[in-house]
């Protein structure tokens, strides 16, 4: 598959498994394992979108991406925390809902498997990069507001958890690592692989 369209089918399917991440915050019937539902408001006036917003998730998706030392994924990384941002989609609707339903761990690894089928099977690296996206955008997110508050260890614990001060360089670097460690792995299974032909 060419680069262009990997990264466009990438982006497209983050994108869309983000926004039906958060459909289950719709329903009631949930609460017991998800935080208290509310009307959010228009994401355009409530999220508070700037282009500093959109420039710093992409400027600390792109250092994650960094760590696999590959072009493509440099890209996917740097856009994949802007396309997190489709679990907003759901406050158009003005009902009541679990705001930043994809801003959680449980997100990043549904996210792994589902990105590795529908994009690239055996693609470990496409599979990190999808789990360390959710932690990039939450370190911009603690970054850029000084404290900020996910749904990060739903449904382990069933209430917004508060991030603050320095807590984002903590974000950033299990991502980084993440897509480091996978890097090294998955090029020294290639090494073998291609010894092992030869």
């Amino acid at each position: 598959m060419k680069s262009s369209q990997f990264i466009l089918k990438s982006i497209i399917l983050y994108a869309a498994l983000s926004a039906a991440f958060s459909i289950p915050g719709l329903f009631p019937t949930l609460e017991h394992l998800l935080p208290k539902s509310y009307v959010i408001g228009n994401p355009l006036e409530a999220s508070g979108i700037s282009v500093e917003h959109v420039v710093g998730h992409v400027v600390l998706g792109m250092i994650v991406g960094l760590a696999s030392m590959r072009i493509r994924y440099v890209a996917i990384a740097g856009l994949f925390p802007i396309a997190l941002d489709a679990d907003h989609l759901i406050q158009f609707l003005n009902l009541e809902a679990v705001p930043r339903m994809s801003h959680s761990v449980l997100f990043g690894l549904i996210s792994v498997p589902l990105m590795m089928f529908f994009v690239g099977k055996k693609d470990y690296l496409l599979g990190a990069v999808s789990f360390s996206a959710v932690l990039a955008h939450v370190s911009f997110d603690i970054l850029l507001g000084g404290t900020t508050s996910f749904p990060f260890f739903i449904p382990v614990i069933n209430k917004m958890v508060s991030f603050q001060g320095h807590d984002w360089i903590t974000f950033l670097l299990i991502a980084v690592t993440v897509v480091g460690i996978t890097r090294i792995v998955t090029k020294n299974r290639t090494v073998e692989h291609k010894l092992q032909e030869t």
